[in-house]
């Protein structure tokens, strides 16, 4: 263990703790008390008291340094939770976006047009510029598209360059490759100066031979600039980047903390929540590979997420659980599934030192009875100052054990948040390319070709099936690619049982919407209802009209069949909650969720697609781009719930006119709501306890031990009490009276009886579980008698007048109550009136057999 300021911390503390303000706090004032209790410690030794509080002292100082790691763990832990997520997510999100390059450009490598111009030596590039130009609008990642003969002359290009040749390696690469593409990431000579990511492969002729190379250019630094700001809202101070396998930063949130080109250290890329040194600044510092997607695994970069280790640790929980009902935080964080037992067990260690503290305090009280007044009062004041310094320090226990359970609750909401918005970023991007696709594929020159026909012969609509399935097989997100004519007719079909569906007639609404676009940038989608070419299965289908070849009108249109099962499962699965070692934790689920609550997709079976979700009003006005997180009760059982709604990507559904406003759901499990509801919270009635209270303006006082049984006060007479002692020695006893004896305790060499008070006062009431502490009482001069009860109360001084007896009860011989006393009564608490117990009354009641003696001489009240 390292020490910090007197403190035995977690070495993996020693480098952050001083930057953790919640812990240093909490150090701060128990230090504070830890004086405190230094002084009354000296004081202590007065009265006799020292020995008793010397060890209450240790074991909170031994607390101390148990709460304070534990504060410090957690603390740390979520904040690399957060960097964890953000790095992970950064480097996710661009390998999904780069898995549908590798489809584009095996599929624009295959285009008819760029086939037929590559053949024509003489052609003019200004049909294919302008082809390259539609194609970008609507598949805007790419900055440039360049198209070079086999022997590396540039044959069209998108934008203007003047280089026009390459000899790069990279065309002799595309030219061989028996991949389906090459990936390539560096300085070029056929494009501006920078490093730059291309995807490129040969075009064929129909024997297979390759007639040039097709290069995209890939718009990187403007993809991840959006990757960036989605991931880092206002005020975060985190620093996220892409780092290559040599340890240079490709793109970073912040060029001028962290300029792209940098070559970070080994030790930067094996970060996982370590702190580290960059430029002169400690970071605390996350680094992930990607999660491969469909066999896809990236260019092998790394996502890393940084941030100063001086706003590593500013708390915002309040922001997070500012809504969430008082109680329902309480029962939440009471869960033992959320906790480890260790810090379970902080509360109930605090709770016991304070219960052992206010014994001894409350058998100084006891024993101060026959010391000299003088003495006696500066011995009571004293203890009372050590029994209220002792609920100071239970009590920033208390608060601080609070703050921790809220640390990590936010943590879980937060991870719900982060996860619920990786979904539906995902959703986005992903149908972002489903309405490129559709438009794309409707500019086909062989299908605008042959539906202008009058009539479609057999041989037409097996070739345009064939296009079709030579498509589906490179984007295998979908069941189904369909062409159709202004009827609706169905001439062409990418699926293997397509003879049952060509020449069909499609009714769906979205078929007329199709056919009545008036331009090739605009696209339609269904609504998500089962569909017949779906299997009667809930999906999306998009489409485009199809153009004659001068443009003039709409001869068709092609509809795409989204394979949406497996597709958002499989989203929806990489956004499932996961513990620290990254497994998904047990019960958690995810969802795509509509506005009016009916489920696109769901990992829990308790909401098949197309049911309802039981949203909340919160969920319901989040709005475009909203996030939010909650603490829900679903079928009694609490989770931790973070959602975002959809904000669209790039133009999709941003500046497109398409409005279809989805939620993603991340839920976390909390623990069942019975299993989690707050056990009753123990009453601070104890608050003046030790103080000696004086009731009255007699000079005939007694002093009165009170405790509490139930929501009863009671109080005997302190000299018929010996002290208080616990119940760990206690051994219960079987047959007889067992019914009130709770069993026998040694005592000073001695087997006293010790009773269940509450039993004798309210008979068959139930056995008390939390009684934890014995008064030991004499009768007849002896300790013959051990009372169990709930807690101990103050010792007030009480005036004999202001005691009202009640004799006309006393003649009944069983009457335990001596006298009330009503000055003592406590504001708001109508169980709070003082009533004092005769032992002698007591011993009678059970039978007590001690020897006769004079009883002792406070024993007689009034009506005693």
């Amino acid at each position: 263990m390292a020490l910090y300021k007197g403190i035995e911390i977690d070495p993996s503390l020693s480098g952050c703790v001083r930057h953790m303000q919640g812990v240093e706090d909490y150090r701060e004032v128990l230090g504070g008390l830890q004086a405190t209790w230094d002084t009354l410690g000296l004081l202590g030794q007065l009265t006799g008291a020292a020995t008793e509080m010397a060890g209450t002292r240790e074991a909170f100082q031994q607390l101390t340094g148990d709460l304070l790691n534990h504060l410090g763990r957690e603390t740390l832990r979520k904040s690399v939770a957060e960097l964890r997520a953000k790095a992970q997510t950064s480097i996710d999100i661009l390998v999904r976006n780069l898995f549908e390059r590798t489809a584009d450009i095996g599929f624009l490598s295959a285009d008819d047009d760029i086939r037929n111009f590559l053949l024509g030596e003489d052609a003019s590039p200004a049909p294919l510029q302008t082809r390259f130009r539609e194609y970008v609008e609507k598949y805007s990642v790419y900055a440039d598209i360049v198209l070079f003969a086999p022997d590396g002359r540039i044959r069209a290009r998108l934008n203007e360059h003047p280089g026009e040749t390459s000899c790069h390696p990279l065309i002799s690469e595309a030219r061989s490759t028996p991949a389906s593409y090459v990936e390539y990431f560096g300085e070029t000579d056929f494009l501006p100066a920078g490093k730059q990511l291309i995807y490129a492969y040969r075009v064929e002729d129909d024997g297979g031979n390759c007639l040039g190379v097709l290069a995209l250019a890939f718009r990187l630094a403007d993809e991840m600039q959006g990757i960036f700001a989605n991931l880092l809202d206002d005020g975060d101070l985190s620093l996220l980047a892409t780092v290559d396998t040599s340890g240079e930063v490709v793109a970073s949130s912040s060029p001028i903390q962290l300029p792209p080109g940098t070559r970070l250290e080994q030790r930067l890329l094996d970060a996982g929540g370590e702190i580290i040194r960059l430029a002169g600044r400690e970071y605390l510092a996350f680094a992930r590979p990607a999660h491969a997607y469909q066999g896809y695994p990236g260019p092998g970069w790394l996502g890393l997420a940084l941030i100063p280790l001086e706003f590593a640790f500013e708390r915002n929980e309040t922001k997070l659980l500012q809504h969430i009902d008082s109680q329902t935080l309480a029962n939440v964080t009471r869960h033992p599934s959320l906790f480890s037992e260790a810090l379970q067990t902080i509360p109930a260690r605090a709770e016991r030192i304070q219960e052992d503290l206010n014994r001894s305090v409350w058998n100084g009280s006891v024993r101060q009875v026959d010391a000299s007044q003088g003495n006696a009062a500066f011995a009571k004041t004293l203890l009372w100052e050590i029994s209220n310094t002792g609920r100071k320090t239970q009590s920033i226990f208390e608060q601080s054990i609070g703050n921790l359970h809220q640390t990590v609750v936010a943590a879980l909401l937060q991870n719900g948040v982060s996860r619920a918005a990786f979904a539906i970023d995902v959703m986005d991007r992903n149908l972002y390319e489903r309405a490129n696709d559709c438009r794309w594929w409707a500019l086909n020159a062989s299908f605008r070709q042959i539906l202008s026909e009058p009539a479609l012969s057999p041989a037409q609509s097996a070739q345009c099936s064939e296009i079709l399935r030579y498509i589906n097989g490179l984007y295998t997100v979908y069941t189904n690619l369909i062409l159709f004519n202004t009827q609706g007719q169905v001439v062409a079909s990418s699926a293997d049982d397509s003879e049952s569906l060509v020449g069909s007639r499609l009714h769906e609404e979205w078929v007329g919407r199709c056919l009545a676009i008036d331009n090739s940038r605009a696209y339609v989608f269904s609504h998500f209802a089962p569909s017949a070419l779906y299997a009667n299965r809930p999906t999306y289908i998009y489409a485009a009209a199809i153009r004659d070849p001068g443009n003039s009108k709409v001869v068709g249109g092609i509809g795409i069949v989204f394979d949406g099962a497996p597709q958002f499962s499989a989203m929806l699965h990489d956004a499932l909650p996961r513990d620290a070692s990254g497994q998904i934790v047990d019960g958690a689920f995810s969802a795509f969720v509509r506005e009016d609550g009916r489920v696109i997709s769901c990992t829990d079976p308790r909401y098949p697609a197309n049911s309802l979700f039981p949203l909340s009003p919160m969920q319901r006005k989040l709005g475009r781009g909203g996030r939010c997180a909650d603490i829900v009760n679903i079928d009694a059982q609490y989770y931790a719930v973070g959602t975002a709604q959809s904000a669209g990507y790039r133009e999709y559904k941003t500046s497109d006119g398409q409005v279809d406003d989805i939620l993603a759901i991340s839920a976390f499990p909390l623990g069942s709501v019975a299993v989690g509801e707050a056990a009753p919270t123990r009453s601070s009635r104890n608050s003046t306890q030790g103080r000696t209270r004086r009731v009255g303006n007699g000079n005939d006082l007694l002093e009165i031990a009170t405790f509490y049984i139930g929501k009863q006060w009671l109080g005997i007479p302190t000299n018929d009490v010996v002290e208080a002692i616990d119940t760990e020695e206690l051994t219960p006893v079987f047959g007889g009276k067992s019914d009130l004896v709770a069993g026998v305790r040694m005592y000073r060499g001695n087997l006293i009886s010790v009773l269940h008070l509450e039993r004798l006062l309210t008979p068959g009431a139930d056995i008390p579980e939390r009684a934890r502490q014995i008064i030991v009482v004499r009768t007849h001069g002896k300790s013959c008698l051990g009372l169990l009860v709930d807690e101990l109360g103050e010792i007030p001084e009480v005036a004999r007048e202001e005691i009202q007896p009640v004799s006309h009860m006393a003649a009944a011989g069983d009457t335990l109550t001596i006298g009330v006393v009503e000055g003592m009564r406590r504001a708001g608490d109508r169980h709070g009136m003082l009533s004092i117990i005769g032992v002698d009354r007591l011993c009678r009641r059970i039978g007590c057999h001690c020897p006769e003696q004079e009883p002792a001489r406070l024993v007689a009240l009034p009506g005693g």
